[in-house]
């Protein structure tokens, strides 16, 4: 199991934490496929055997390649046909964000914002590093997808987090992190680091979660590179989903957003660029 590097929880803390959050399992069919990307030589007949076996998330592959954001030139009919045009890596992001989304939605209600904005964010980080060169496209888009996982953690375990969510949208002056810790204790990314951890995700996803609202981070080197530039993609893509929503600008922005421009080589013109793209995209 990987552990998260600088910035971590004491053990003491993270125990504590642990107590007082669900960490759902790592499912198994997420397992088997992790397993198999990571074999030295993957194999994509392997990977379609394993997707097959579960006929629900083997049709979501099938509509999810079938999509416009992909771009396939025929209809696509079999899974073994989705994944030779995505990819080994590509489909292996694909169905992670399906069956976390499976998973974590269940029980769970009032929660179509959020997975509306996690799904734009996935495609939009992938979009990021197309753009910027700075990053794979699987690293960024499973950043992407998993960054705010720890919300739907929270609300359930907190019966009066969605108070909290309401609380932090209206809020603009405070961090939305620091109002979950003086109501919770904690905040999502923590929890999201947890289960980053707990789901043995890359050790660079895992980091960029933690730290994903300490934007003093973007100026220390002792963080990865990758973890870094994740943080400060992140940064224009959400200003870019507020600008798609029509929201004000967060503090999020007025408080990273040089730093994040800095990081990632981009001046105020191209940052307006690149959001224009990315709205095109949602």
């Amino acid at each position: 199991m990987s552990t998260v590097p600088s910035h971590s929880l004491s053990d003491k803390d993270a125990e504590s934490m642990l107590a007082r959050v669900i960490i759902p399992p790592r499912p198994a069919l997420l397992l088997a496929l992790q397993r198999e990307i990571r074999h030295a030589d993957p194999e994509p007949a392997r990977m379609a055997y394993l997707i097959n076996r579960d006929a629900a998330m083997s049709g979501i592959l099938l509509k999810a390649a079938n999509s416009a954001i992909f771009g396939a030139r025929r209809r696509l009919v079999s899974v073994e046909d989705a994944i030779a045009m995505l990819g080994i890596r590509q489909c292996g992001a694909v169905m992670t964000n399906m069956i976390t989304r499976t998973l974590m939605a269940k029980g769970q209600t009032m929660m179509a914002r959020f997975w509306d904005v996690s799904e734009k964010r996935a495609n939009a980080m992938t979009c990021m590093a197309q753009r910027t060169r700075l990053l794979s496209p699987e690293l960024a888009h499973g950043f992407g997808l998993f960054c705010d996982i720890g919300i739907p953690i929270m609300k359930s375990s907190f019966p009066t987090y969605l108070a909290t969510l309401l609380m932090a949208n209206r809020e603009a002056s405070t961090r939305f992190t620091e109002i979950e810790r003086s109501r919770h204790g904690i905040d999502h990314a923590i929890v999201g680091a947890m289960l980053a951890q707990e789901w043995d995700l890359d050790t660079d996803i895992i980091q960029a979660i933690r730290l994903h609202h300490s934007y003093e981070s973007l100026h220390d080197e002792s963080v990865a590179t990758e973890v870094r530039v994740l943080i400060a993609a992140n940064l224009v893509v959400e200003k870019a989903i507020q600008e798609f929503r029509k929201e004000t600008v967060s503090l999020e922005w007025q408080v990273g957003g040089d730093s994040a421009m800095e990081t990632l080589g981009l001046d105020h013109d191209e940052i307006d660029e690149t959001c224009l793209k990315l709205k095109e995209l949602f």
